[in-house]
């Protein structure tokens, strides 16, 4: 079914589950319910308006802007040229409306023709008892290669207490002066970490909430494609599950109030590490488009319940 008019909300649902999505808001998920424990996955802050739609121009401020939801990021993180072109603040998926394409009572199929880069985008969500498959198409329009960076950028709504899920892997600080929990530079075995101090801390319980705490690391050598968070209060446990050969790493941005008073999880599944395009295009640990190519990604998001 073809539809020209977007439309600012737009939810699947069955027993099992809701997820409202936003095409107007970089068709981003604003909400995933889990309707067994009525447990809701996605963080807004407070101040958050749902009824509210918005108009932003490529370019703006993303950290501004930032209003919770579950985002995707290409083909970039931080803004600054790349290749070439100047590439803005967290890539545009976010900042723009989406297309609606196809539509019915259980998936979503949504396009954007990308402007900082020759890329056509299909995303389509799809849902099925307690999953969320997440299937997203790149068409390279150009002749030349196109590297680029691809990450999930979900908010995740936490409480104290929650166990942070991670299989065997790698994990380091993205950027040593942000870590408050991560004190010292290199790789350590997930959940542990090194503290300034020399002590050995671990990652994977969520803190009281502190104006002195906040973490984003780095997951690498992943011995599985999986994630997630477990929420003990409820009995409801989000794991994301993805080929290795479309996102090897996870990034984990932690705000424990220590980042804007905000108490969130960013839980980032991505094709790319670091967030410098240009030192992941040195190690050969960024994504590529070929001329003219199609590619294709996917991630599957299923509910489990105690």
């Amino acid at each position: 079914m073809q539809q020209e008019l977007l439309q600012t909300e737009i939810t699947l649902e069955n027993p099992e589950i809701a997820v409202v999505i936003r095409p107007d808001l970089g068709a981003r998920i604003d909400r995933l319910l889990d309707k067994r424990t009525n447990h809701n996955w996605i963080w807004h802050p407070p101040h958050y308006d749902s009824t509210q739609t918005r108009s932003i121009e490529i370019g703006e401020s993303f950290d501004r802007h930032w209003t919770g939801g579950w985002d995707e990021i290409f083909p970039n993180d931080a803004a600054g040229e790349f290749q070439g072109r100047q590439l803005v603040d967290h890539g545009e998926f976010w900042s723009q409306a989406w297309k609606i394409l196809d539509q019915d009572e259980s998936s979503l199929r949504l396009g954007l023709t990308c402007q900082t880069v020759p890329v056509k985008v299909e995303k389509t969500i799809r849902i099925k008892d307690a999953q969320v498959d997440l299937g997203y198409q790149f068409q390279n329009l150009s002749d030349q290669p196109i590297s680029f960076l691809f990450k999930q950028h979900a908010a995740i709504a936490i409480e104290p207490g929650d166990e942070i899920i991670l299989p065997d892997c790698d994990i380091e600080a993205v950027v040593l002066d942000f870590s408050r929990i991560i004190g010292q530079p290199g790789k350590t075995k997930f959940p542990t970490a090194i503290d300034k101090n020399g002590e050995v801390v671990y990652l994977n319980r969520t803190p009281e909430q502190s104006s002195q705490l906040q973490e984003f690391y780095y997951s690498s050598g992943l011995a599985i494609g999986q994630c997630g968070v477990k929420n003990p209060r409820s009995g409801s446990t989000l794991m994301m599950n993805f080929n290795l050969m479309d996102f090897p790493y996870v990034w984990m941005f932690q705000s424990y109030g220590g980042w804007n008073d905000h108490y969130v999880l960013v839980m980032e599944p991505c094709t790319t590490m670091p967030y410098d395009l240009e030192i992941a295009q040195q190690n050969g640990t960024i994504a590529t488009l070929e001329p003219f190519q199609i590619q294709y990604r996917q991630l599957k998001v299923k509910l489990d319940r105690d």
